[in-house]
């Protein structure tokens, strides 16, 4: 017993249609990315400003979102953000760990003269003869560290950088911390 299948037309649907409508504000957007694209990053901003406030009040979301963006980079392109200055720990513990040891010591020292009282400098340097195997210049400095921070003697018996001259009676100053 066969059965016939219904067949069911199926329904008309309306077409789409050929574009989306454009924006209202497609001709000042394309206006002001052509400003951006040209370097023109102090007029791209003010046009920019000015269709965001367009949008804002139209509600139209969309391309609002769109303008935010680019008026946020012109502005980064307008005014950079300025390097930050550098830190002279961060640039001694950089050569340290690219084993670069006597641009470290160099840093190190340098560092030590203009901050005396900062036993994380001095540690940096004692870490730094540690890897020249400088025993003695290394126990100096850490001594030093290790007065003006007690802490940092529990780095020191963490630092793999210590290892080869650890034994040295001359970091007998570190026992029983």
């Amino acid at each position: 017993m066969a059965t016939k299948a219904k067949t069911d037309t199926a329904p008309k649907s309306t077409p789409a249609p050929a574009q989306a409508p454009q924006s209202a504000f497609a001709a000042s957007y394309a206006k002001a990315v052509k400003l951006f694209e040209s370097g023109k990053h102090a007029e791209a901003v003010k046009a920019f400003e000015g269709l965001l406030q367009e949008t804002q009040a139209a509600g139209d979301w969309a391309v609002k979102r769109r303008v935010q963006v680019f008026l946020a980079i012109a502005e980064a392109k307008l005014h950079p953000a300025k390097a930050a200055a550098a830190d002279p720990a961060s640039d001694i513990q950089a050569c340290l760990n690219r084993g670069q040891t006597d641009e470290a010591l160099k840093l190190a020292e340098k560092a030590v003269k203009a901050h005396p009282a900062s036993g994380s400098l001095h540690y940096l340097r004692a870490v730094a003869f540690a890897q020249a195997e400088n025993t003695e210049a290394s126990a100096e400095s850490l001594k030093k560290a290790v007065e003006l921070d007690g802490d940092l003697v529990f780095q020191w018996h963490m630092e793999p950088d210590f290892n080869p001259i650890r034994k040295s009676p001359l970091f007998a100053f570190t026992e029983g911390r």
